[in-house]
């Protein structure tokens, strides 16, 4: 016999109809009745059954209104059990141990605060700062920057959690909440410091980028410094010098003021935390050099020991220098990676920089140079448009999209070091062609017509190289570029590539002479050999055999010139193979392609 559960006085519904319906209204005397309990879970039929439950006891509506049983569903929670699911406990539980910690930051930021003005005050430093990490705060007077109390504590690797930490930390409690595994997660989230995200960089092999690296280096005692002398060094602290104009925001002349410290052991060893951005600035610098020139075999070896040691620096120049100083840094380790396969994923790092740039307001506010102090190494005004001209250039090489876009930036270039206006112009034109709003093909040509015309003349002279390789480089790449992304090029034309006859053979001089060039000084002792001249060498030999192509050769002459030029890039590119690992592709793909060609237009055609 079914038993119907709404009899029961403690579930007598106040309405009139299911009052009327229930035996119980029928007593002349009705008592008060209790109000209805409610279980915090469905009762096992509706759940079953995944129907919504009014999770009323001792009886749902639902089992209620069909006179069954209504059985309250329980579960006991086994919270250090390695299968242990995702419940509503246990979510209540971890968010609660969520709150404390965000409550704990907040406190520890908040002392942290009162040390750090306490510390600049002391210092007579200003204190107007803002960080280059983590989500922007309520107020950019102050900046956060936690020092640790004593240096054993460091030493030991109890160190306080820095404002990046923590502000990181915050940021990422709500997207980590539900996403975490369940299995010994503790109270505590894990906290992603800038160290960690660096080191994940550096750690990817530039030989081939899908391992880790292997590479060794020596190891030195802590605090032990390396031995550098001006014969063995100079030469190529002043070959990154005359790069310079690749990195228009470093001081020249105090970075070899830093360098003459570091070499004279003039620099107060008594404050390593003041020595630690100048040991890192010299060491980056020779370690960059060195990478540069064609002796790197043979000093390989102490640019890899340079560069482990700078990297040793980071945590200090962290806690102890200005936020700009990191960003600093990392753009050096950058430009490293560029010509050293030791050197960590250049694409991973800059999108590392531009991030906390952009977090930074960089791209907002111009930040002034008295803010640094009147030692430092670099133009504070120029750190985000050296991070803008990397990016530009990385980007547009790689076919990679661009990190920000030029309608998000609202602070003016600077003067340029020599009143040089022009020599940003370049970048500018690659961010025109590949950005949102790509003009056509002739109005971005007629700009880079206007440029080569007038190039820029102060800046160029100091380039490794030259200044009319630098310009054939930067032509080339612009004029690779208006041919592949222009918005009007043909849907059914080999690679899309424009049609103006007056473009195209511009194009094909250009790819040409850039070939040639590097070609002919690839055994000079000013050549440099970064992973980029091999993205831009194949890119200049596919599209000079395509364009080449389209144009009938009249003689055998003509088909001798284009597959001696297609021989000369993959001599390059078997050059830069030797360094790089993983570019070796590019060679076996410019081999395959030169061997389409020998067969015929037809068979090229398809290749391509």
């Amino acid at each position: 016999m079914r038993t119907d559960w709404r009899e029961n006085s403690r579930l007598s519904d106040p309405t009139p109809a299911r009052a009327s319906r229930s035996p119980s209204s029928s007593h002349s005397n009705p008592q008060p009745q209790p109000q209805p309990q409610k279980n915090s879970l469905a009762c096992e039929r509706c759940f079953k059954r995944k129907q919504k439950c009014d999770k009323l006891r001792p009886a749902c509506n639902s089992c209620a209104d069909l006179g069954v049983e209504c059985v309250a569903r329980s579960q006991q929670f086994d919270f250090n059990a390695e299968d242990a699911g995702l419940t509503h406990a246990r979510v209540n539980g971890y968010v609660d141990s969520l709150r404390r910690r965000v409550a704990e930051l907040e406190q520890k930021v908040k002392t942290a605060e009162q040390k750090h003005i306490q510390a600049r005050r002391s210092s007579g430093l200003s204190e107007t700062i803002s960080p280059i990490t983590g989500k922007r705060r309520r107020s950019t007077e102050a900046h956060v920057h936690v020092v640790p109390e004593t240096e054993s504590s460091l030493a030991n690797g109890d160190e306080q959690s820095t404002v990046e930490d923590t502000m990181s930390a915050i940021g990422l409690l709500s997207n980590k909440a539900m996403a975490e595994s369940r299995v010994n997660t503790g109270n505590e989230p894990h906290k992603l410091s800038i160290i960690e995200s660096i080191s994940a960089a550096l750690a990817v092999d530039g030989r081939d980028p899908s391992t880790a690296s292997t590479s060794q280096h020596v190891s030195l005692v802590d605090g032990q410094r390396i031995p550098l002398t001006r014969d063995l060094t100079l030469s190529h602290m002043q070959r990154f010098i005359n790069w310079g104009a690749w990195l228009p925001y470093i001081d020249e002349d105090h970075l070899m003021e830093q360098y003459s410290k570091v070499l004279d052991h003039t620099e107060q060893i008594d404050s390593p935390d003041k020595a630690a951005l100048t040991y890192f600035n010299t060491y980056m610098a020779i370690a960059i050099g060195i990478s540069m020139s064609t002796e790197t075999n043979r000093f390989s070896a102490l640019a890899m020991n340079l560069h482990a040691e700078a990297v040793k620096l980071l945590p200090s120049i962290l806690h102890f220098q200005e936020p700009l100083d990191t960003l600093h840094c990392m753009l050096l380790l950058a430009v490293f990676s560029m010509f050293n396969p030791s050197g960590g994923s250049t694409w991973h790092l800059m999108g590392f920089i531009m991030t906390n740039c952009i977090a930074s307001g960089l791209h907002k506010t111009a930040i002034p140079q008295a803010r640094l102090g009147a030692n430092s190494s670099y133009r504070v005004e120029w750190l985000f448009w050296t991070v803008y001209l990397w990016d530009r250039s990385i980007s547009s090489s790689m076919g990679r999209p661009f990190s920000i876009s030029d309608d998000d930036i609202s602070v003016s270039v600077p003067e340029a070091p020599g009143n040089d206006d022009e020599s940003g112009l370049p970048v500018q034109l690659t961010s025109d062609i590949c950005g949102r709003d790509r003009p056509s093909a002739l109005f971005s040509y007629s700009n880079l017509c206007f440029w080569r015309e007038f190039p820029p003349t102060n800046n160029t002279e100091s380039l490794v190289g030259g200044p009319s390789e630098c310009l054939d480089r930067l032509a080339c790449r612009a004029m690779i570029l208006i041919v592949t992304h222009t918005s009007s090029a043909p849907t059914n034309s080999l690679l899309a590539l424009g049609d103006s006859p007056e473009i195209e053979t511009d194009t094909i001089s250009s790819c040409k002479r850039l070939i040639e060039r590097l070609y002919n000084s690839s055994g000079s002792s000013i050549a440099t050999v970064s992973f980029l001249d091999a993205y831009n060498i194949l890119a200049a030999a596919v599209i000079y055999l395509c364009l080449v192509q389209r144009i009938p050769q009249p003689n055998q002459q003509g088909f001798a010139r284009t597959f001696e030029v297609v021989s000369k890039a993959s001599v390059l590119l078997t050059q830069c193979s030797t360094r790089f690992a993983a570019i070796s592709v590019f060679q076996q793909f410019l081999l395959s392609l030169s061997t389409k060609m020998m067969e015929g237009q037809a068979s090229l055609q398809v290749c391509l």
